[in-house]
């Protein structure tokens, strides 16, 4: 019984949320992708600036997604120029690089800073259904560092197979200081990376 249990979640998880996001690398080729962030209704954005190729990876393929109260999700698919193979996608949820200011002194709502990890969790939650308990270091429950130099953090990393990592990290923090060149800017971000590993 706690099998067939065990297994339902397992669906229930692929069902749902395979509806926003598709995990599997390994298996889902970029035209399905692709087809999944159209069905979506994402918005095509072009990329604006040169990302640096390796291994052979074209220019990423990216949408974006609207948000309710955080920044709006950009999704970036890496695949091989050659052939169109997956190499790695990056989901990441950062207001600055939409607005293109970096280093702005703008803070963030409580208000946003909960919706923000609330969303980390949710994903976090879903992740570990699929994969099983992530290789984890930070803590999210003190809100009250957010406005501290180092703010909130936190990195989790699953290995569904030998072949693919999927890490997830957030920054949540308040804190601004500008000391000649240096400024540490407020910072409000999630990233999720889906990634083949190289094998021999």
């Amino acid at each position: 019984m706690r099998q067939i249990l065990k297994l339902g979640f397992l669906l229930f998880g692929i069902v749902v949320y395979g509806q926003e996001f598709e995990f599997d690398i390994q298996n889902t080729s970029l035209s399905e992708y692709l087809e999944m962030e159209q069905n979506l209704g994402s918005e095509r954005i072009p990329t604006i600036r040169n990302h640096v190729s390796s291994n052979g990876n074209a220019q990423p393929i990216k949408f974006k997604r609207e948000q309710k109260i955080i920044s709006d999700l950009v999704a970036y698919y890496y695949f091989k120029e050659k052939d169109s193979v997956m190499s790695h996608i990056l989901y990441e949820w950062d207001e600055s690089l939409l607005t293109l200011k970096p280093n702005s002194k703008e803070k963030k709502s409580k208000e946003y800073q909960i919706a923000l990890i609330e969303k980390f969790n949710e994903l976090e939650k879903k992740l570990t259904e699929l994969y099983g308990e992530p290789k984890s270091r930070g803590d999210l429950s003190d809100l009250k560092q957010a406005e501290l130099k180092g703010g909130l953090k936190k990195n989790d990393k699953w290995y569904p197979d030998n072949n693919t990592e999927i890490e997830m990290y957030i920054v949540v923090s308040n804190y601004y200081k500008k000391s000649g060149m240096i400024t540490i800017a407020p910072t409000h971000r999630i990233r999720l990376y889906i990634r083949k590993l190289k094998t021999e």
